[in-house]
């Protein structure tokens, strides 16, 4: 509670606006203090530091009620928008002042930077117009934060409404909106959300852990899911979206959820005999986790065929060695920088395991943008052996550079369940042999009798090694060379003179990434 001594003078108000921008939101009620000392203080300086990026620094209005939602009837020190709130206990003719909770209303350059677009999922035909955040994360998945930081509610005319002179029952960030029938119009909302959500977010995997014959429902929560799926999902993730096994949206289907939140996922217990559907989950999930092994952006079609094809499958073929052929989360950009999500968005294909696909008759008389994509892979894509060459084809049947054989003569070299193998001949030169081993469990072999017209090259293997093989004994990140218009190389050389001790001469596996954590694949 601040000690602060105000100045004499006194205000008798309940509330404090001003003419307010069309384009205004409204933030959650914050109550810091208690009246329990001096008073009940509410200032802004103190609730921007105990509340970092849920208030704008220059709020446009202010209001104040009791925490039980009385409106503000005593007299106070400090009542504006750019100082915050302040009751002081000596100045209330023998009475405590009441504990307070305050909200403030947020420019537009305020609430535009991490804001959703309108929703209108109710009209008020019925007991009225119910805009709740609950709801509106079922029917709209992935387009809304679970934490909302300030909302605005507007007429689907455009008219925006603000709540103090207003009869509605709901009007907040973490609940939504809610207009109860006397004579409710028909409205819609929209949120701004913490910038974290705004920032790049990939989308996983389907995630189907159970199903409605068992426990009495079909339960996809997320502490399951973690241990199920362990790296597969963000530990903290942003949105979730529920579809049944066959694809149809969780809201289509007339269950009724009992969890449905992305802090928590997904939980659908069976009711009056009937049985929930058989669900499915996935997440989207924050920058640091998408970014800890991503692949570069790939662009390999433009939509002036029948479509953009950005599907899996294909971009293995073009970009080989450069993504791994099981993703655990994909992104999706116009090729302008703008990210898209699949909730809402006509893309016959939005998945890591498949790639993305938009078809240009399906998008109702218009056309597909230039999409790129680039995706989220497990640990163990990032983390690459050295190149190995035990044989030679001229010594005997052929090029055997079997795994049983390189851990005997490389020993702690190469992980014992290697999850990907790259070859490469030693020569450079490509080739278009015929291989009868290719596989990271076994290895790699060429037979020199099944090579039409000579010997098969003399190759070279390196593997993929699953991360907690990697980190028994892994360094710091170095950034030892700067780029300049011929490149950038990190020599290790150059690495052991700039800092001695901190890497061994002869490491075994080695991980590149951008300084934006853009994971790099390549062949040598």
């Amino acid at each position: 509670m601040s000690s602060k001594v105000f100045a004499t003078w006194v205000v008798l108000a309940t509330s404090t606006f001003i003419s307010l921008s069309t384009q205004s939101c409204i933030t959650k009620w914050f109550d810091r203090d208690d009246p329990n000392g001096n008073g009940d203080y509410e200032l802004l300086a103190d609730l921007l530091s105990t509340n970092p990026g849920e208030i704008c620094p220059s709020p446009i209005a202010i209001e104040a009620q009791t925490i039980s939602g009385q409106p503000a009837s005593q007299i106070f020190q400090v009542y504006n928008p750019t100082s915050g709130f302040a009751c002081v206990n000596a100045n209330q003719a023998g009475v405590l002042c009441a504990d307070y909770k305050v909200r403030f209303t947020c420019p537009e350059d305020w609430c535009s930077k991490c804001r959703t677009p309108w929703f209108d999922r109710d009209n008020p035909s019925g007991l009225g117009d119910y805009e709740t955040l609950s709801l509106t994360l079922i029917k709209y998945p992935l387009r809304v934060c679970a934490q909302p930081i300030a909302i605005e509610v507007a007429t689907i005319s455009g008219t925006p409404v603000l709540p103090p002179g207003n009869n509605f029952q709901v009007y907040d960030p973490l609940q939504g909106f809610v207009c109860v029938n006397g004579a409710c119009q028909d409205y819609r909302v929209r949120f701004t959300c913490p910038l974290s959500f705004c920032k790049t977010t990939c989308v996983t995997r389907w995630f189907d852990s159970d199903n409605p014959n068992t426990n009495g429902g079909d339960s996809e929560l997320l502490t399951v899911l973690l241990s199920v799926y362990h790296g597969y999902i963000c530990p903290n993730p942003l949105g979730i979206e529920a579809q049944t096994i066959s694809g149809q949206p969780a809201y289509q289907t007339g269950n009724i959820f009992q969890v449905y939140n992305p802090t928590s996922g997904f939980s659908c217990v069976n009711q009056g005999g009937v049985l929930c559907a058989d669900y499915k989950v996935r997440f989207t999930c924050q920058e640091d986790w998408c970014s800890k092994c991503r692949t570069p952006w790939f662009d390999r079609d433009d939509p002036n065929g029948l479509g953009d094809n950005e599907t899996l499958s294909l971009t293995l073929i073009q970009y080989p060695l450069q993504v791994c052929t099981q993703p655990i989360a994909i992104e999706v950009a116009t090729i302008s920088g703008t990210p898209v999500l699949p909730p809402g968005n006509n893309f016959q294909v939005f998945d890591p395991l498949q790639g993305f696909e938009c078809v240009n008759n399906q998008q109702g008389g218009g056309v597909c943008q230039d999409y790129k994509v680039r995706y989220t892979c497990p640990k163990s894509f990032c983390c690459i052996t050295q190149w190995f060459d035990h044989d030679d084809p001229n010594d005997g049947n052929g090029d055997s550079e079997l795994l049983a054989d390189l851990l005997g003569v490389y020993p702690e070299q190469i992980c014992p369940n290697p999850v990907d193998i790259y070859v490469g001949s030693v020569s450079g030169i490509s080739s278009s042999q015929t291989f009868q081993v290719y596989d990271p469990a076994i290895g790699f072999e060429c037979i020199n009798s099944y090579q039409v017209g000579g010997l098969c090259d003399d190759y070279k293997v390196r593997f993929n090694c699953p991360d907690e093989w990697c980190s028994k004994c892994r360094t710091r990140w170095f950034n030892q060379g700067k780029p300049t218009k011929f490149g950038q190389s990190e020599y290790l050389q150059s690495i052991l003179l700039a800092y001695p001790l901190q890497v061994c001469v002869e490491p075994i596996a080695i991980e590149v990434t951008t300084n934006e954590g853009i994971s790099l694949q390549y062949v040598i």
